[in-house]
């Protein structure tokens, strides 16, 4: 019993070596020629982190537009020269002023510009009419509900101190990016 014991150790004994004969010592790896281990050589540095992939390669870009309001007066009556969706801010300012001047007005300036977003002017008014000595508001925010909703309060608060004024929305638009492919 006792050497039957002692021949299945020393079997498990041999077995384990000729396995370990196979591999590589800890903090190696085998080297392989012709599919068959040669050698064994260090681990590099980083073998076992998984690779980062490659950051994805963009198919275009975003491209800004541009939106712009003008203002001019005459004989106390105000008018608006409004233009949105161009590709640069000096494009839509002078489209906004040209658009201005072309109601007769020679004191056109601009007075808004924004891009990628909606724009809301809210005027302040009595009985409908445009009140001439109150105070537009404009605002630009993501939506035309978010633009509209903020130009009335905006009129509103500054214009509280005249009574019978209520503030109208009287325009919105909104620029929106353009996407261009590569």
């Amino acid at each position: 019993m006792k050497i039957r014991f002692i021949l299945a150790l020393l079997a498990f004994t041999i077995a384990g070596l000729a396995q370990a004969e196979q591999g590589c010592p800890p903090g190696q790896i085998p080297a392989q020629a012709g599919g068959n281990v040669t050698s064994c050589g260090p681990i590099p540095a980083g073998y076992y982190q998984q690779q980062q992939q490659a950051a994805p390669t963009p198919s275009g870009e975003w491209i800004k537009t541009w939106g712009a309001v003008s203002v001019g007066a005459i004989d106390s009556t105000t008018s608006y020269g409004v233009t949105a969706g161009k590709l640069s801010k000096e494009d839509a300012e002078q489209d906004s002023l040209k658009r201005c001047a072309s109601h007769g007005e020679d004191n056109c300036k601009v007075a808004f510009t924004y891009y990628n977003q909606c724009v809301a002017i809210a005027e302040p008014q009595i009985n409908g009419l445009p009140l001439s000595s109150g105070s537009i508001r404009f605002v630009s925010a993501p939506t035309v509900s978010k633009a509209s909703s903020e130009s009335s309060k905006k009129c509103a608060e500054f214009n509280k101190k005249t009574s019978g004024v209520k503030c109208k929305v009287v325009y919105t638009a909104c620029t929106e990016p353009i996407f261009r492919s590569y």
